[in-house]
């Protein structure tokens, strides 16, 4: 395999379904399904049918030979117990669900239950807690520590010192590092009962200057499920702020949500509630528009609030946050599988952003992100007492309005992303700007948690120095991504492919024991069966290959029998030269299936459950190849291993 036909993503799907299958093998798992050849959407009388149909061939009484008994004993058990599965409602619903694992609890509360529907809600329950548990170690909790750091002090000292004189001045530092703040949280989530669960979530901000020391919070959440489209949450805090939030939560549809915020300080009845509205529905396949409205704190209604910290910011009785109203627009969507943007516009009292970034997937494992941030920003003056503030909104109601709004910042941020392994992604952005200078960040990402580490390389913007801080992480990562980590991943996933090969040589072998005693057991059916079929120009199956048939030995495009049938024996001779097996004749369980001239395989599963059949390429796609004579012509067809079969049919008549 070459590396230019090599794609990573397929082989870890390969490799995925390898050892899936190889799981189920090795606990005797069948698909109970094709060992019948029904369809799932078969009815009961459809599955009796076809279990009596298989017990003539495969009933341990209709054989003499003591050998012979034996083999039909293995084989009628797995056809026995796929009829006692399929034909009882509640088991039946519960293997759908579950697969084996369901067996033994839908008997247990198949009979409790009054309707297929309330089975297969109450299994599906059971399946949704099943993966709930497997993953609840990591899930339910998260956490996030960002550590601000100040490096200008070595990257660029003039800037440093001039920085030092103004608001950074109580920093400390090593080797000219200082670090800003540390932000700590950390949330742990636990389920009340089946719709309600529960929260606790604390965080902490130490700020290494004079101005502030930091603060912290712990609030609890209590979140309740009203169906599987809504939801609602209330959250209290344990120490200050005493914000209380009301939230709630409503999709309607695929891609369309409904959310409402209500926050309301609970120590200060006369601040006034921030309420949140937010809305999105999909504007194409490929988009979703969004519009989310807030109201702030900063509003009077009744004489409740005429005294919130919009009018009176001198009688505020605690310390409250006060948050500005504003309007946000945007717009997110995917051009690709591989291709993300997005854009929104936010305008509040004082300020404007416009956002608009771009996602490119490289690969699964390596992604870049590129986004533009414009600041706009319009200063208002803060009165000093309650008089001032009188004053001035009584002198000029408009001049707030009519003031310009200058730039603040336009900044730029490249971020890239590579994934070490399936939970854990590594990192790197840097963040330019006009105002802000140049950050550059690394974080690491596990499961739900994640730490940062933003460090100011420059509090001006020097555009060398952007340049190195961007593009010379991007280069070493990609030659990390594609000559280092790649490769070793390709060679990984080999070395568990070979290893699972391996494990499997053991059940091959089984599998092509059980199969041969049934094509043993069906033999002396099938050549009557055929010899009928001939004298009364029936359907007669010639032959029939089953596993990995990549030489292309279907000849549908072709109606010259002798060519075709030249292909079909160099086809076979290179099946058969190969050093592992490719595929497995199969001409006699499929004779054996004919019912009044007519094959019909239902494509339910693979076919290596049906009788007489087995996987002969343990990992590789599959496919069945048959030729048959019906009615003096030759017809020939190829399906893919899941792919329903009905023969004959005229389109494969190549004759």
């Amino acid at each position: 395999m070459d590396s230019e036909a090599w794609n990573e993503e397929l082989e870890e799907q390969r490799l995925r379904s390898m050892r899936k299958e190889w799981e189920a093998a090795s606990a005797g798992e069948h698909d109970y399904y094709a060992v019948l050849n029904v369809s799932r959407r078969a009815t009961t009388e459809d599955i009796r049918e076809a279990y009596r149909r298989l017990s003539r061939l495969f009933h341990p009484d209709r054989h003499h030979d003591a050998e012979k008994q034996e083999w039909a004993r293995r084989q009628f058990h797995v056809i026995q117990r796929a009829h006692e599965i399929l034909t009882d409602p509640a088991v039946r619903a519960a293997y759908d669900q579950l697969g084996e694992q369901g067996i033994s609890m839908g008997k247990t509360v198949g009979y409790k239950l009054h309707s297929v529907k309330d089975l297969q809600d109450r299994f599906e329950r059971e399946a949704r807690m099943r993966r709930i548990e497997d993953v609840d170690e990591w899930v339910q909790s998260q956490s996030e520590i960002t550590l601000s750091v100040n490096g200008s002090g070595i990257v660029s000292p003039s800037a440093a010192q001039s920085l030092q004189r103004g608001a950074n001045k109580g920093a400390h530092g090593i080797g000219g590092l200082a670090m800003q703040q540390l932000f700590m949280s950390h949330s742990f989530t636990a389920s009340l009962s089946d719709t309600v669960s529960g929260t606790v979530e604390g965080r902490m901000l130490s700020r290494n200057s004079n101005a502030s020391a930091g603060n912290g919070a712990v609030k609890v959440m209590i979140k309740r499920t009203l169906g599987p489209q809504t939801w609602i949450s209330f959250t209290t805090p344990v120490l200050p702020p005493h914000v209380v939030a009301v939230e709630a939560l409503h999709c309607p549809s695929l891609g369309t949500f409904y959310q409402t915020k209500v926050e309301q300080h609970a120590l200060d009845t006369h601040t006034p509630p921030a309420i949140t509205v937010r809305a999105g529905r999909p504007l194409s396949p490929y988009s979703t528009v969004f519009i989310s409205a807030a109201t702030g704190n900063q509003y009077a209604l009744s004489s409740v609030w005429a005294a919130g910290p919009a009018r009176a910011l001198h009688r505020q009785p605690a310390r409250v946050p006060r948050k500005p109203s504003s309007v946000t627009i945007g717009i997110t969507g995917a051009r690709s599988t591989d291709e993300e943007l997005g854009a929104n516009i936010t305008a509040t009292s004082n300020q404007a952003y416009i956002q608009a970034w771009y996602k490119r997937k490289i690969d699964m494992y390596f992604s870049v992100t590129g986004g533009l941030l414009v600041v706009g920003h319009n200063p208002q003056p803060v009165p000093a007492s309650g008089n001032t503030a009188r004053r001035t909104s009584s002198a000029s109601p408009a001049s707030s309005s009519a003031a310009p709004l200058l730039l603040g910042d336009v900044s730029f941020n490249i971020d890239m992303v590579g994934e070490i392994d399936r939970h854990t992604k590594l990192g790197w952005k840097v963040d330019l700007g006009l105002a802000s200078g140049v950050t550059l960040t690394v974080y690491l990402r596990r499961f739900r948690n994640s730490v940062n580490l933003p460090i100011l390389l420059t509090p001006a913007l020097e555009l060398e120095l952007a340049i190195y801080a961007s593009a010379i992480p991007m280069a070493a990562a990609l030659a990390l991504h594609y000559f280092v980590l790649k490769p070793r991943r390709r060679r990984l996933i080999q070395r568990q492919m070979d290893m699972l090969k391996d494990e499997q040589r053991y059940q091959l072998s089984q599998q092509q024991r059980q199969a041969q005693e049934a094509v043993r057991l069906m033999a002396d059916s099938v050549g009557r069966a055929r010899k009928q079929a001939l004298a009364a120009n029936g359907l007669v199956i010639e032959s029939a290959l089953y596993g990995d048939l990549p030489f292309g030995i279907a000849a549908q495009d072709t109606n010259v029998l002798s060519a075709a049938m030249a292909k079909f024996g160099a086809s076979r001779t290179a099946l058969s030269s190969t050093d592992e097996p490719r595929a497995c004749d199969v001409a006699v369980p499929l004779h054996a299936l004919v019912v009044g001239d007519q094959l019909v395989i239902a494509g339910s599963g693979s076919k290596q459950f049906l009788p007489g059949f087995y996987d002969p390429t343990f990992g590789a796609p599959k496919s069945l190849f048959v030729r048959y004579r019906f009615r003096g012509k030759l017809h020939e067809v190829t399906v893919k291993d899941d792919q329903a079969l009905a023969i004959p049919m005229r389109e494969h008549c190549i004759e």
